[in-house]
């Protein structure tokens, strides 16, 4: 099971990271979506700038997964943009193109988040109380970071 996780958490990373630096260095092609509504979310993400943005995430989030650092912060940063992506392969495009691309960012992710899914339990708390960390307990937690 550690080969598959580490084999899926390199796969993922190298799949952000070649999407993420496309957008300045482009070597893949990229394919205009056939949809009027897919297009028009696209041409709206590059014309506000928050498509840069989305490159940037996806470029961290990639080097975080191919290095195994801070790999649940990755996935939780990926998550919002995973769904945009998903929503637009899956429902506004549905090209065997984009329902292939949309699994292979989706699946990876899904699985990874599933077995990192300890480290997102402790946000469940229903009534969480705020409190400034102190310095003992932020030494607690990055020395319990393996």
């Amino acid at each position: 099971m550690r080969i598959l996780l580490t084999v899926t958490r390199l796969f993922l990373g190298v799949f952000l990271l070649f999407n993420g630096i496309n957008m300045w260095f482009p070597f893949l092609p990229v394919q205009m979506p056939g949809s009027q509504t897919a297009l028009d979310l696209m041409h709206g993400l590059v014309a506000s700038g928050l498509f840069s943005c989305v490159k940037v995430v996806e470029v961290a989030a990639g080097l975080m997964l191919i290095f195994n650092r801070f790999v649940p912060l990755a996935l939780a940063a990926m998550l919002p943009l995973t769904v945009v992506i998903a929503w637009v392969d899956f429902v506004l495009i549905v090209s065997p193109n984009s329902i292939v691309f949309g699994a292979l960012l989706v699946v990876p992710q899904a699985l990874l988040m599933l077995f990192y899914l300890r480290y997102y339990l402790p946000m469940f708390v229903m009534r969480a109380e705020p409190a400034a960390p102190t310095g003992e307990a932020v030494a607690q937690a990055v020395a319990a970071t393996p």
